[in-house]
């Protein structure tokens, strides 16, 4: 029991790690949302696919789970579209810290959905991880674009909560059939959208094709199937604990590529999230082994 426990733990920082580059890249390329949306997931499917082959098993669902699949791939969709325009509307910092209320919403909704009500000490760490995100957040003005980045990556991290319950769900179906069928009904979504776009935004630069690739690869296909295993086996309090480490992962790229500001209530904040989940994840691994 302790070993998976530690291997999913794993799982969830290389999951979370592949997923905290994608506001930093989004941001330097300033390709459309639908765009990358599309080459993305058609990254995954393709990917997906050609693992299943080699192994010689099927990435298709049966009939009866198509509903289900078709939820969450709309879902996700949603999701990531929401996702993407907080950040091209404000920065990758303020995008991040946004969906980062993943975790809250999470909790909120498995107490509510499962009846899974957490303990005092795991509810205190995620008050703690919240009340760091907010440390983080800058100075802005209800007049600029900052605003609505932020609301649209809290209404992104509402949706993204919703998935972990749905996968638990339907845990029936194969973890790789979910992970394949919902990257391609949100690959179908991102597609509608394609003829509509003006002939100049579907002209990309080489930089803006590596970077597109590299989440594709990185933090779609390695990054969000991770994800999906991880968040259907661990329990949604873990996840929600885990999930926060996305903040101070993007802070730091945002430093260090985008030349972000580091401030001092950052840097508090993102001690207060660290230390939340370390001590969230620690209390967890022990109520199992007892």
């Amino acid at each position: 029991m302790q070993t998976s426990f530690w291997r999913l733990i794993s799982l969830a920082v290389v999951a979370v790690f592949a997923m905290a580059i994608v506001p930093v890249i989004i941001k330097m390329i300033q390709v459309n949302a639908w765009i990358v949306g599309f080459v993305r997931l058609a990254i995954a499917v393709v990917g997906l696919f050609i693992f299943a082959k080699l192994i010689n098993q099927s990435v298709w669902s049966q009939r009866k789970n198509w509903l289900p699949i078709t939820i969450i791939g709309f879902i996700f969709s949603i999701h990531w579209l929401t996702y993407f325009y907080s950040i091209q509307f404000s920065t990758a910092a303020i995008a991040a810290i946004g969906v980062s209320t993943y975790g809250a919403h999470l909790l909120l909704l498995g107490w509510f959905f499962k009846g899974q009500q957490p303990s005092l000490f795991e509810f205190a760490c995620v008050v703690t991880a919240f009340i760091g995100v907010y440390f983080i957040v800058p100075e802005f003005s209800l007049e600029n674009e900052m605003t609505l980045g932020l609301i649209l990556g809290v209404v992104s991290g509402f949706l993204y909560a919703c998935l972990p319950l749905l996968h638990q769900k339907y845990n029936t179906i194969n973890n790789q059939r979910r992970a394949f069928g919902q990257f391609f009904i949100a690959m179908l979504v991102f597609a509608v959208a394609l003829p509509f776009l003006p002939q100049s935004t579907l002209e990309l630069s080489s930089e803006a094709w590596w970077g597109l690739a590299a989440m594709g690869v990185f933090s779609t296909l390695i990054g969000h199937t991770l994800w999906v295993k991880v968040t259907t086996e661990l329990n949604h309090v873990v996840t929600s604990i885990v999930y926060y480490l996305y903040v101070p992962l993007a802070m730091l790229l945002s430093f260090f590529v985008l030349n972000e500001a580091m401030t001092s209530n950052k840097i508090i904040g993102a001690s207060l999230i660290l230390s939340a989940n370390l001590a969230g994840i620690i209390y967890r691994s022990r109520r199992l082994s007892s």
